[in-house]
């Protein structure tokens, strides 16, 4: 389930609130992203109702703000269902062998929409289960403990709540260095497949395709058991060999 986080900033009169999902493993994920999107809305709309001091009755604010968030859910979802996924992406969940797979790979590419929706495809379609792990590694030499609550690097400039000893300098090289792998898994008995990708290949630090951003893929049929493959990823390090890719489009910061 989403954690909020609400860190008040250094002027006292306002403050972050920050959304992190922890990892979950084997979800029916048009429940769990149902569940994420509504309480993230909710949580979103109470604090800025409230931060007006409306003159209504709480429970009146808390009827409305869930009616709303729901109904904003259900035009989310039918956005959702209407999206077109590429027919290469499904086939990949019938295929028997690695190189049907990597046939099927070829010039493959998704958008962030296509990738939610093909999520939902492969469960409500296809019985595959859906899980998310994500590792996060800073670089060599920083001590985390003089770090302030919250860095923020928009347009060159960096943002900051709370103390630290570090310059700009040394806060945009600790955000700019940190390796962040994120994976989604979509299980069905043994079959199963993966999706993931690095902060650096969205920034465009990767050679693939001199920096397009892109998912690395891999499937049951490589050979290398799910529990490796997760612990690998999750230690932030990964050897699983030359992996195809499939090309993300229509990035935007925010997807991130």
């Amino acid at each position: 389930m989403i954690r909020k986080h609400k860190i008040p900033d250094d002027s006292g009169n306002g403050s972050y609130t920050i959304f992190e999902s922890p990892d979950f493993e084997y979800v029916d994920p048009t429940k769990h992203y149902a569940e994420s999107y509504i309480v993230t809305n909710v949580s979103m709309m109470r604090d800025i109702i409230l931060l007006k001091k409306p003159p209504v009755p709480l429970d009146f604010i808390e009827k409305y703000i869930h009616r709303e968030a729901l109904k904003d859910w259900f035009k989310k979802l039918k956005e959702i269902e209407e999206t077109a996924i590429p027919e290469n992406l499904t086939e990949l969940l019938k295929a028997d062998s690695k190189k049907e797979q990597l046939k099927l790979l070829k010039n493959l590419s998704i958008t962030p929409d296509q990738l939610i929706a093909f999520i939902f495809k492969a469960w409500t379609d296809h019985g595959f289960s859906f899980s998310q792990y994500k590792s996060e590694r800073q670089h060599t030499g920083l001590d985390k403990t003089k770090m302030p609550k919250l860095v923020e690097i928009k347009d060159g400039k960096v943002n900051k709540v709370g103390k630290t000893s570090l310059t700009d300098g040394q806060l945009k090289q600790a955000v700019d260095h940190r390796k962040v792998i994120v994976a989604k898994f979509f299980d069905k008995g043994t079959s199963w497949h993966c999706l993931f990708l690095t902060f650096d290949s969205l920034r465009g630090k990767e050679t693939w395709k001199d920096g397009q951003a892109h998912y690395h893929y891999i499937s049951d049929k490589f050979g290398i058991p799910r529990q490796k493959v997760v612990e690998q990823l999750k230690s932030g390090k990964y050897s699983l060999g030359t992996l195809p890719h499939i090309d993300l489009t229509d990035y935007r910061d925010d997807d991130e």
